[in-house]
């Protein structure tokens, strides 16, 4: 394959390869593209919102579902469609943000990249419950599950969502500052 960008075609393929092994960083560039494209972030806030309309502090009045609770057919829709996106998303992430190296130069950045990258799986996998959840409600496979409740889990996996970006946003600040001699 040669150097350059990844062209694995799934994180199953991946993990298969033995690129894991080799070390894995971050492209920089291309993961602070991706997450400057606001589209994934817009879906995400209306969804939050959409499923606790009450959260805010401060009421926005610029807002059209302000304190409008969802139909559990909303519901299921709108993380329908999120999970669609997030995994858009991380698919992007995966192809363009992260890529292996032959031979690691800071295995403590090799490791972090590795765990986030593995977050990708476990964060999708937890949104995809809440989309089965939400259609059970739905479809009235189960019954004593408010949207309150799925609403509820939604906000723990955004706190999950927040703190992996997080992370991702200070280990490529952590590489810039390397790269350019700024650390500490």
């Amino acid at each position: 394959m040669g150097d350059g960008m990844s062209t694995w075609l799934s994180e199953t393929e991946y993990r298969q390869s033995g690129a894991e092994s080799a070390g894995v960083t971050i492209n920089v560039a291309f993961l602070q593209e991706i997450k400057t494209d606001f589209g994934f972030r817009i879906l995400l806030n209306e969804v939050y919102h959409r499923l606790k309309p009450n959260s805010s502090d401060q009421a926005n009045w610029d807002d059209p579902f302000a304190n409008q609770q969802v139909t559990s057919n909303e519901a299921a829709d709108l993380l329908s469609d999120l999970r669609d996106e997030l995994k858009t998303y991380f698919a992007l992430e995966e192809f363009y943000g992260y890529f292996s190296q032959s031979k690691v130069s800071n295995p403590s950045v090799n490791k972090k990249a590795v765990g986030l990258q593995a977050e990708h799986e476990t964060l999708f996998l937890e949104l995809n419950d809440l989309v089965e959840l939400a259609e059970q409600v739905l479809y009235h496979e189960i019954h004593d599950v408010p949207i309150e409740q799925i609403a509820d889990q939604f906000e723990e996996f955004c706190k999950r969502l927040a703190a992996h970006e997080q992370n991702e946003m200070e280990l490529m600040m952590r590489l810039c500052n390397e790269e350019i001699g700024v650390g500490d």
